[in-house]
């Protein structure tokens, strides 16, 4: 097991609900500026990091399990979707049901949900109906891109990797984004972060990477260091790229973990609940504490909501993510059985 990337996912998971209790506290309980506060602000940049590793995982699990084209896609679909849907469907229930407290005018829509259940929200410039889900429409793009070269090329981890460099530096050049309006997410320079992973998961994996893959990723940086040096990519992107490089070298050398790094890698497995189960659960945690503790400070406030937030999720794992995903493989199993078993025969 990576242990310490499965550790640094349910940090980057814990770092994102910080940013949305530091920017949603209840009245009277905003927590003042200082060096801590400003630590906390960067808490999305959380996702950057989440960027590199999926980048990085998936390069490293296709290269181990020799994965068609079709069984790679159907396990992402298996691992992202099922869920996903969950949560909207449970959103826009609460939204039809307390439009008071969970109600958005004209977001609710049927429009609007059938877009933010086809990952394509960001073609009417929109979040989706779950805000962070815009982080899995890149998540999709990522894997349909990664997919479709499967299908069309032998080496696909240097070509998304090329292909990636390549478009995000066309989206640099002066009047493309404007041109392409909300379509410029796909040119988005955040796709790099993708590629970072995929280029440590590769090194990680082989022991080198190729020219090729280093002169295509450096053009892109380069480019991005000259057209917007201040660009996420840079400030978060670089450094989140060295901290699962660290991470998966450490866990490589890492044979006997203690128990608190045993627990911390199971939340870090529960990463993807904790990270949906903020949307609905950060707002309304922050308020029960502060009614029942109305002296806590609110630094404290803070962290007792990020970390019921994260028990939130972790149970929303336990009881929903695992055994929908295990159903999901299941039955998935069983149609790849029942479609090469003879119909004389038992399945196995």
């Amino acid at each position: 097991m990576l242990l310490y990337v499965q550790i640094l996912r349910f940090f980057a998971a814990l770092a994102v609900i910080a940013f949305h209790a530091l920017g949603m506290p209840p009245n009277g309980f905003e927590v003042p500026d200082s060096a801590v506060s400003f630590v906390l602000s960067y808490g999305g940049r959380g996702v950057d990091l989440f960027f590199v590793i999926s980048g990085f995982i998936i390069c490293y699990a296709a290269h181990r399990a020799k994965w068609t084209p079709a069984e790679f896609l159907r396990r992402r679909v298996e691992r992202i979707v099922p869920l996903y849907f969950l949560v909207i469907f449970a959103a826009t229930m609460l939204a039809i049901t307390l439009p008071a407290i969970f109600g958005t005018p004209n977001w609710y829509t049927p429009r609007h949900i059938l877009k933010s259940l086809a990952f394509i929200a960001f073609t009417d410039g929109e979040s989706p109906v779950i805000a962070v889900g815009w982080s899995l429409e890149y998540e999709m793009y990522f894997y349909l891109a990664t997919a479709l070269l499967m299908v069309l090329t032998r080496n696909v981890w240097r070509n998304i990797v090329m292909v990636f460099s390549a478009i995000a530096i066309l989206g640099q050049l002066p009047g493309v984004a404007a041109t392409l309006g909300n379509y410029a997410f796909f040119a988005d320079p955040i796709i790099l972060e993708f590629v970072l992973g995929v280029i440590v998961g590769d090194a990680f994996v082989n022991g080198r990477v190729s020219w090729p893959v280093l002169a295509g990723a450096a053009c892109a940086i380069a480019a991005l260091l000259v057209m917007d040096p201040a660009n996420r990519v840079i400030v978060s992107g670089i450094p989140a790229t060295g901290l699962v490089a660290a991470a998966a070298w450490s866990s490589r050398r890492r044979v006997d973990p203690s128990w608190p790094e045993r627990a911390l890698a199971r939340l870090g497995d529960a990463s993807y609940s904790i990270y949906l189960a903020q949307v609905e659960t950060v707002t309304p945690a922050g308020k029960a504490v502060a009614g029942l503790i109305p002296a806590i400070p609110p630094l404290l406030l803070l962290l007792a909501t990020s970390c019921i937030v994260a028990a939130l999720g972790l149970a929303l794992n336990i009881v929903v993510e695992r055994p929908l995903l295990g159903l999901c493989r299941r039955l998935g199993a069983s149609r790849r059985t029942g479609a090469i078993t003879p119909r004389h025969l038992p399945a196995a």
